[in-house]
Parts: structure tokens; C-alpha cells; sequence
């Protein structure tokens, strides 16, 4: 079954690669600082913002091509989707300092994962069908321990990740019910090849986006803090 052969490479991924990424560690040593949470919610909110014109293109695609059933598939994913992002706008604002400049930080990964995304759908929108799972499993998979690391170890609390806690809650139920339909969408077996080369570019964009992130922070608020202190000092 094609669903359940893209649901193992998730979990695999999941599991093996980001459990393991230094983000995840900064996470549990405590070291995820707000500037650092910051800009990983500009991101999310660009992926997320992208995610009306992917599934509207996906429907459109999907009607040139003859696909009606595929179509009337990612019109109720449309449906679903659309106002997500006001959720990682509010959970950007309780993160910023007050009166802050508001300069989305979006990182080279994360744009190539939406431009990858829109021309997987141009060339074959049923392949989307495997980012889409992606999107929706990868997040019940990790996204409660990560809220919980940030919540715990970071002092980052739960109400400042509602954009990953509403995701984890709406998705349970959307998984199951997404491995079934994409066996009856995809139809022929031959697809998966190419829907795992799909879900595995995503993957390592993804990856790739919390390398970037890490790199970009680590250590970041420590160095802050040492500033500060020494202005106090000299103070």
C-alpha cells in the first residue's frame, strides 16, 4: 500500500533524523531561546501561508489533467487549510519583545521547500499527495514533544505554539483517514517511486531548514545574556 509505505518513511525520518538534528538538542538542553522560536515561527508561517495557493493549484492541476476525484480532494483539504496562518501570527506576536520590529527571518530551505512544492504540483499534483501526508503525520509524529521541550526546558509555553499544538490536534484524525485516500487516489502502483522521491525531497528540505536554524542560533542567547551583563556591569 502506497500510504502505508510513505507513513514508515515519516515515522523513519521523524524518529532518526530530526529526534536526532541539533535543533531537537538545543531543545532539550534548554537553549531554544525566543529569538531563535521567533524565527522558526516566520517560517512556519510562510510555509503555512503558502499552503492556499499549493492546494488551489493542486485543484486546478488536477481538473486539466482529467483527475475530478483528486481535485474534490485538495478543494476540502483547501477548505480545512485556509486561516491557518493567523495562528503562527499570533503565536509570533506573544514571542516578540513589545514594540518590536516585526523582519520575517525565512531562511533559504524553507523557500526552496515552497518552490520545490509548487512545481511538484505543476509537473503532477497527484504527487503532492505525499508532502500533504508529510505536512500533516510528521507533525503528530514529533510535534508534542517539541511543544513539550520548548514548554519545559525552554521557557517557551504551550500558548506561544498554537499554530504546532492546533496542527497535532486537527491532523490525529486527518492521518488515518489520509492513508486510506491516498491509496484509493493514486491508484496505480507504479507512482511509488515517485511519490517517495517527493516526500524524501521534502524531507531534506525540512531537515535542511533546522540545520539552517541551528546553526543560525546556537549559542545565540547566551551571548545576548553576556552582553547584557557586561552593559550592567559597566553600568
Amino acid at each position: 500500500m502506497i500510504g502505508n509505505a510513505l507513513r514508515v518513511e515519516i515515522e523513519r525520518f521523524a524518529v532518526d533524523r530530526i529526534r536526532k538534528s541539533g535543533l531537537f538538542r538545543m531543545a532539550e538542553d534548554g537553549r531554544v531561546g525566543r529569538a531563535c522560536i521567533r524565527a522558526y515561527l516566520e517560517n512556519i508561517h510562510y510555509l503555512i501561508s503558502h499552503t492556499p495557493q499549493c492546494l488551489q493549484l493542486a485543484v486546478d492541476r488536477s481538473r486539466e489533467k482529467g483527475l475530478p476525484e483528486v481535485a474534490r480532494f485538495f478543494e476540502r483539504k483547501l477548505a480545512e487549510e485556509t486561516g491557518h496562518d493567523v495562528w503562527a501570527e499570533r503565536d509570533i506576536a506573544s514571542v516578540s519583545d513589545s514594540g518590536a520590529v516585526r523582519v520575517p527571518q525565512v531562511t533559504d530551505a524553507m523557500r526552496d521547500l515552497v518552490s520545490f512544492i509548487l512545481a511538484t504540483i505543476e509537473r503532477e499534483p497527484v504527487l503532492y499527495l505525499s508532502y500533504v501526508l508529510f505536512a500533516e503525520y510528521f507533525t503528530v509524529v514529533i510535534g508534542p514533544e517539541w511543544v513539550r521541550l520548548l514548554d519545559e526546558r525552554c521557557g517557551i509555553p504551550r500558548g506561544s505554539m498554537t499554530v504546532i499544538a492546533n496542527h497535532i490536534e486537527l491532523d490525529v484524525d486527518h492521518v488515518e483517514h489520509a492513508l486510506d485516500e491516498i491509496d484509493d487516489l493514486v491508484g496505480d502502483p507504479a507512482l511509488l517511486p515517485a511519490m517517495r522521491e517527493v516526500l524524501r525531497e521534502s524531507m531534506a528540505r525540512f531537515e535542511q531548514f533546522c540545520v539552517e536554524l541551528a546553526d543560525a542560533y546556537e549559542g545565540h542567547d547566551e551571548q545576548r545574556r553576556a552582553v547584557d551583563s557586561a552593559h550592567v556591569s559597566a553600568a
